[in-house]
């Protein structure tokens, strides 16, 4: 059956009270949309999120969000749970829904039920990996279409039996022009850097995941003598250790906390080198923004980050939770200025080609044409017996591990 244009499609959004990684993703989405081709709903849990989706001309709806069954979770409610399964159906007949989207996966624990019920096929974008608990009690699997900003990210649900052909990786894309965005003045200036400093810049929030514990560290293996800052940039509960840890080593001088920095445009042109020192990371955006500014990167060899920086090609990549590792390959490109700059003006052909936000747009009208497409009786609860597989797996690996 052919379908009219444009096809309707309902983002659900669970996030925080902030506009950073997942929601400025989905907002850079949804602001390059073909609206001849989709026309989209948002419904999130966040007043900030929705105000920033309706400055984009976009209808968007607040819910009070809740997960369940996951590590940490609040005690199930099922009043609560199905008033959130009523008002996705309200807002599918109203809005005449053909295609849902799940920016992360806790919305997909009450939209999965939804899209059976409504023969609807629902995509789950995924940021993170998700531990295995994870992925069954948010019931990934019935998702019609597993989107990862990583191939990390999608291939746990092929170790679960999920078909290839429910999966694809769709890389995280970058606002070129919001990054070409010139800062008010000298960037090394207006933070009190001289000029010949070597800088490093870590971005990030300050997370243990994110191991600026180790980039402090292996900051303080490097040569004393020579003029080199790093600057921690963003900020999180990880704060009051990682200062008193610079206090310890004596680095006050040389390692600047700039917190919330309201100039991250300034912060990479004041920078020669960009280190992420993550124990997880299933993407490192951070890596592909310095890549475009044709920053060299140094970062740990985890999760998605290789398929970011190309080892040797783009910047330095080394294990995790080894600042001595991490020191050496520091202090390479701070020796070497010619190899940094190599590296800088590869990683920024790199990003341009793989990570623009004009190919993630591409990518997804791609797979919601597809969806769209999707035979009806495909969708339903007999479809289910189809992801059934992953489920079965579960069971027998628990019976063979007693």
């Amino acid at each position: 059956m052919t379908r009219s244009l444009p096809i309707p499609i309902l983002f659900t959004h669970y996030g925080d009270s902030w506009i950073r990684g997942s929601e400025q993703l989905l907002l850079d989405l949804l602001a390059r949309l073909d609206r001849q081709r989709v026309r989209p709903v948002v419904w999130c849990n966040a007043a900030e999120m929705a105000d920033a989706v309706r400055g984009l001309g976009i209808t968007a709806y607040r819910s009070d969000f809740e997960l369940y069954f996951d590590y940490l979770a609040p005690r199930f409610r099922l009043g609560h749970y199905r008033s959130l399964m009523r008002e996705a159906h309200r807002l599918i007949g109203e809005h005449e829904i053909r295609v849902l989207h799940s920016n992360s996966a806790a919305p997909c624990q009450w939209l999965a039920p939804v899209a059976r019920q409504e023969r609807l096929p629902l995509l789950a974008h995924l940021h993170i990996g998700y531990l295995r608990r994870s992925r069954y009690v948010f019931l990934l699997h019935q998702a019609s279409l597993v989107v990862g900003v990583s191939r990390q990210v999608v291939e746990p649900f092929l170790d679960d039996g999920l078909a290839a052909e429910r999966t694809h990786v769709i890389y995280n894309g970058i606002d070129f022009a919001r990054l070409r965005r010139q800062t008010d003045d000298d960037p090394r200036r207006r933070l009190g850097i001289a000029d010949d400093a070597v800088v490093i810049s870590a971005i990030g929030s300050l997370i243990q995941r994110k191991g600026q514990d180790v980039l402090i560290r292996a900051f303080s293996r490097l040569d004393a003598t020579r003029n080199i800052q790093l600057l921690v940039v963003s900020d999180g509960p990880e704060r009051q250790k990682l200062e008193q840890l610079t206090a310890e080593l004596g680095l006050q001088r040389r390692i600047r906390f700039l917190g919330y920095y309201d100039d991250l445009v300034g912060v990479y042109a004041a920078s020669d080198i960009v280190a992420l020192a993550s124990r997880a990371d299933a993407f490192g955006l951070v890596l592909a923004e310095a890549g475009y500014f044709g920053l060299p990167v140094v970062a740990t060899a985890v999760g998605g980050i290789p398929e970011v920086v190309e080892h040797g090609a783009t910047g330095l990549l080394v294990p995790p939770d080894d600042p001595a590792a991490l020191s050496t390959a520091l202090a390479r490109l701070i020796d070497d200025r010619d190899y940094r700059e190599r590296l800088g003006r590869a990683g920024k052909k790199r990003v341009e080609r793989l990570f623009g936000v004009e190919r993630m747009v591409a990518d997804f009208h791609e797979a919601y044409d597809r969806l769209d497409r999707m035979p009806r009786h495909r969708l339903g609860w007999l479809d289910s017996a189809q992801a059934v597989k992953p489920y079965l797996r579960l069971i027998y690996s628990r019976r063979a591990s007693r």
